[in-house]
């Protein structure tokens, strides 16, 4: 499955839980600001909002599923 390395702001997005002790496999969350470039991995990571409103900042290699934010999803023309 394909998705893009650096969803944007206000994308909710479906991910592999790095959590191994954590029963819930897949979690999800919303991306609240811009990548991060780790500079000795060169891997993205971005910051989550989880249901429990907790954040995390999150590996996007463990992104499995992006629905575009609100706005990625208006069509030309038109308000949000």
């Amino acid at each position: 499955m394909t998705h893009p390395s650096q969803p944007r702001r206000g994308a909710i997005v479906t991910y592999l839980n790095p959590n191994v002790l954590d029963p819930v496999v897949f979690a999800h969350g919303l991306i609240t600001g811009p990548h991060v470039v780790d500079p000795e991995t060169h891997r993205n990571w971005v910051p989550v909002l989880r249901p429990d409103h907790s954040t995390v900042v999150l590996d996007t290699a463990n992104i499995v599923e992006v629905l575009p934010s609100r706005d990625d999803r208006a069509e030309p023309g038109t308000a949000a």
